[in-house]
């Protein structure tokens, strides 16, 4: 009975957390419905986490997310998509909206994960279309971009968005512009975006600035205004209730004069009063005249963002109402007198079932608006539409760098000139007020420094530019790894990046004979120096150790990365798989090594910074990410012993076997110096290499301490001897010979020597000897007594 009852009482609490959830999304639907996206997804975030049903929840994370995309908010909104991926992993709609909102990110790899995701899904948008084209004319626009310079107006710069801005007619000295930045008696917030309703705000570009004066006791603080040396842009302030309602205060035009001001606007005049509309106030010496609603269309449709023409006769607005191709579309009107005639829509090509918004006639005829249609970047597009002089309409994307994968609107120009104002919220996902100019042929190379094994970025790498006419420049990139260099035409660039723990990369670039802009995009991989680096493509036929003309080829690379790094000295090592007896493989590795090395000093490079060294089957490879990607029997960490490769399938095997074939280098040390035979190779047996002497250990007598740096075959001359005045040089076998430097009769001062060589990259260690043979500690110790 007792069990029954907790029963019960279980599914009791299951159905009222059922119904709980189930409320919320009834009322956030509600709110949905009437716009009001921020109250809307607090409900459906509510709502999520009472629920317990997976495909419920799905639903609902993407009902959230949409309320996020709505208002533009684009990290959220990726967020609630992965959510309700996450519930139903067949939910193709959220796929392909993520795929959307990661480019208004710039997350373009994880947009073109989700874009191919989403074909898989449904296999029949391929026939229409692959959506992820669009990545392709990003990067494409990117690289070639328009000839206009745009940066950030850090004056009007703010926490909250900033938009629409617009001149005061020819003064382009006094600018107007939205913002939902506070005002002091307006704190109200929008349902639609949770933020401070917008407001119309004015700054005014002067050589006058306004000096407070400490506030005393007993007494108030007094302002002036001062003149200063340099002009700048004053603080913006609200424009006054005349014009801010309690309402969002939007896009605004003025009158070819400036005299008068249009702007949108949706406080309410009467209880009919829908949505937005069109106001007009008279500029005044002393302030504002009497704001009155623009009679253009019905109290119970929606109007905005006016532009006027430069003769002041025709009106461009925006509206969804009926006749229209579907959603918001530009509209005229022309003047009658003190009235305006029945709009008309501009028809295609410049309207779309998709948004048309924030229309701007130029003083020419050329009218500029921004559009979210399918063949833009992502987000809202600025596009610009002349007419033909058969009256026919033709429209272009302006492309990059007016355009990103961002929301880019509300354009305006300079009367008479080739620059002015936009919005965009390509920076952080936040509306800013940027300016542009018309240039000449701009260029930029845009490097994102990684390392070439992880892909990681290369924190503040060093950046090195020479360009041929030999003119130098220094930068650094920043702590994703990335650095921008503007380019001058005509003249060709080396760019060397550096970072310590890493090889120097280097890229070159030119601008020769280049007749549109362009910015050079460029992924430079650093190899990290603490781990061996494979040299892809070193062939020799079966049982030889000669190069072939391929493998000459690829070792050309080398070359050039030891020229890059002059300072660096390496060792070749030559890897066999586990065919064959391991001494035959071990002998055959030493030859192919040196092989190696003997084309590089052909080629120039000193024979003391290469050390060849034949491993044989000794070193299999460890199997890294990228290896395992490429291999899916393999597993990263995977070492490639004889053993592992037992197990495998025939085919599997060979390619195993393939994998542990192969020459790759180290790092020895990264302060060489060239000793004065660093150019001319002496004989292996010579007994003096430029100011170093060579003596055989088996001349010397008695009980003695050496310290080994390091055991080479015998037909190398190891460059590490090169940094000691007098070293030694002994057989270990037949193959190879140890060379050591010091002789020690107490093992103490030996060891403490060891050390400091051991401090310096060197292996060093003590050995003991006696009458030129090795022998050990305690064998030294009892013939010392």
């Amino acid at each position: 009975m007792k069990f029954l009852t907790q029963f019960c009482i279980l599914i009791i609490l299951g159905a009222l957390a059922s119904c709980s959830s189930k409320s919320y999304v009834k009322r956030g639907d509600k709110m949905l419905e009437s716009g009001r996206y921020y109250y809307a997804q607090s409900l459906y975030e509510k709502a999520y986490k009472k629920s317990k049903d997976k495909e419920a929840k799905a639903d609902i994370a993407f009902k959230a997310a949409s309320c996020f995309d709505q208002v533009n908010q684009g990290r959220k909104a990726s967020s609630w998509y992965r959510k309700a991926i996450m519930n139903r992993d067949t939910f193709s709609n959220a796929v392909l909206n993520l795929a959307y909102v990661e480019v208004k990110n710039g997350r373009m790899e994880e947009a073109e994960e989700n874009f191919w995701e989403y074909v898989d899904l449904k296999p029949e948008v391929k026939k229409e279309g692959d959506p992820s084209e669009m990545l392709e004319r990003i990067k494409k626009w990117e690289e070639f971009p328009g000839r206009y310079k745009v940066e950030l107006l850090k004056d009007f710069s703010s926490t909250s968005s900033d938009f629409a801005p617009i001149y005061m007619g020819k003064d382009t000295n006094v600018i107007f512009f939205s913002s939902n930045r506070k005002l002091k008696d307006k704190p109200k917030k929008d349902g639609v975006t949770g933020e401070y309703y917008s407001n119309i705000f004015e700054s005014h570009y002067s050589n006058e600035v306004v000096r407070k004066s400490r506030k005393k006791k007993g007494k108030k603080m007094t302002t002036r205004k001062v003149l200063v040396d340099t002009y700048q842009w004053s603080k913006a302030r609200g424009v006054g209730d005349t014009i801010n309602s309690d309402w969002n205060e939007g896009a605004a035009c003025f009158s070819p004069e400036a005299d008068v001001l249009y702007y949108t606007s949706s406080m309410k005049v009467n209880k009919n009063n829908q949505g937005t509309k069109i106001f007009v106030v008279k500029r005044e010496d002393d302030g504002w005249g009497r704001v009155s609603q623009l009679d253009l269309v019905p109290d119970s449709l929606s109007v905005g963002h006016p532009s006027i023409s430069a003769d002041g006769n025709i009106l461009y607005f925006v509206s969804d109402m009926p006749g229209g191709y579907g959603g918001n579309d530009i509209w005229m009107a022309k003047k009658s007198g003190s009235s305006w005639s029945e709009p008309q829509n501009l028809g295609r090509p410049i309207n779309t079932p998709n948004d048309e918004l924030f229309p701007y006639i130029k003083e020419n005829g050329d009218l500029f608006f921004a559009s979210d249609r399918t063949e833009g970047m992502g987000g809202l597009d600025i596009y610009q539409a002349k007419r033909e002089k058969t009256g026919v309409w033709t429209v272009e994307n302006m492309k990059y760098p007016i355009n990103s994968t961002a929301d880019d609107f509300a354009m305006v120009f300079q009367i008479g000139q080739e620059k002015g104002m936009f919005t965009s919220s390509r920076k952080k996902g936040n509306d800013d007020i940027y300016r542009f100019d018309f240039v000449p042929l701009q260029f930029s190379f845009v490097g994102n420094v990684v390392n070439s094994e992880s892909k990681e970025p290369v924190e503040k790498a060093r950046v090195h530019i020479v360009s041929s006419d030999g003119n130098q420049k220094d930068v650094k990139a920043n702590q994703e790894g990335k650095f921008t260099v503007d380019l001058l035409p005509g003249l060709e660039y080396v760019v060397m990046v550096s970072a310590d723990g890493y090889l120097n990369g280097k890229e070159l670039v030119n601008t020769l004979d280049l007749t549109v802009s362009r910015n050079f995009k460029a992924m430079i991989g650093l190899n990290p120096i603490e781990k061996p680096i494979e040299l892809p493509n070193i062939f020799y036929d079966f049982g030889s150790w000669t190069l072939r003309d391929e493998s000459k080829t690829a070792l050309d690379g080398l070359v050039e990365t030891l020229n890059d790094n002059p300072k660096i000295t390496i060792e070749l090592g030559s890897h066999t798989d586990f065919v064959g007896s391991e001494s035959t493989n071990q002998g055959l590795s030493q030859k192919r090594a040196q092989s190696v090395v003997d084309y590089l000093i052909e080629k120039g490079i000193n024979w003391d910074r290469l050390v060849a060294q034949g491993y044989g089957e000794a070193k299999p490879l460890i199997i890294s990410s990228d290896k395992a990607k490429e291999y899916d029997f393999l597993k990263e960490g995977d070492v490639l012993t004889e053993w592992v490769i037992s197990k495998l399938q025939e085919k599997q095997k060979e390619i195993a076997n393939q994998l542990n074939r192969r020459t790759d280098f180290r790092v020895l040390s990264t302060d060489y110096v060239p000793g004065p035979n660093s150019k001319n190779k002496p004989g292996v047996n010579s007994d003096q290499i430029g100011n170093t002497i060579i003596k055989n250990l088996s001349g010397i007598k008695g009980v003695f301490y050496t310290i080994q740096i390091g055991a080479f075959s015998k037909n190398t001359i190891p460059p590490v001897i090169q940094k000691y005045k007098v070293v030694f040089r002994g057989e270990v076998d037949a193959n190879t010979v140890r060379y050591t430097t010091g002789i020690f009769d107490d093992v103490e001062e030996a060891r403490a020597e060891a050390d400091k060589i051991t401090k310096t990259g060197i292996k060093a260690f003590v050995i003991a000897y006696n009458k030129g043979k090795k022998i050990t500690f305690a064998e030294a110790k009892k013939m010392k007594k």
